[in-house]
């Protein structure tokens, strides 16, 4: 008798299936970053990783949606299709965006915009004379623009 034509028991089969769900498979920021091939110096890259895929969850979601071998640019798109994917299907609402930015600008900026923001931008944003109720205003027409395009689009009229 050969291996193949062995019945499974029970037990073997949800063995087999609990070792190939989601939640037994996780990846490190930096495991991920090492099975996509991104390199120290890709810093925004990086950063835009951290900031679209916080969770185990959306982790999971992007190394089974990237190619076997993913070009720098793979990942890339991925990554960006992912973010629109988010503040398409989960925005983040005004009322909880103001109330998180009065205790922490930084954070409610990162989950608002779904991108890689530093305390740069905030004093950037403060220099600039920008009113936070004028990037809600513009986000809301454009909903997929990154904090840098708004701040200057504010910034230039």
């Amino acid at each position: 008798m050969t291996l193949m034509n062995k019945p499974s028991t029970t037990s073997q089969v949800e063995e087999q299936t609990t070792m190939t769900t989601a939640s037994n498979i996780s990846w490190t920021f930096d495991q991920l970053l090492a099975d996509c091939k991104v390199g120290k110096k890709a810093i925004q890259l990086i950063a835009d990783i951290k900031s679209i895929l916080v969770t185990e969850d959306l982790r999971y979601e992007f190394m089974m949606r990237v190619p076997f071998d993913p070009t720098g640019y793979d990942v890339f798109s991925l990554v960006h299709k992912m973010r629109e994917e988010q503040l398409t299907a989960n925005p983040m609402p005004d009322d909880s965006f103001l109330d998180m930015f009065m205790l922490n600008p930084l954070e409610s900026l990162r989950q608002y915009f779904k991108h890689s923001i530093t305390p740069y931008h905030i004093d950037r944003m403060k220099q600039w004379g920008i009113d936070i109720k004028d990037v809600m205003e513009l986000k809301k027409t454009e909903n997929m623009i990154h904090f840098d395009h708004a701040m200057m689009q504010i910034y230039c009229r």
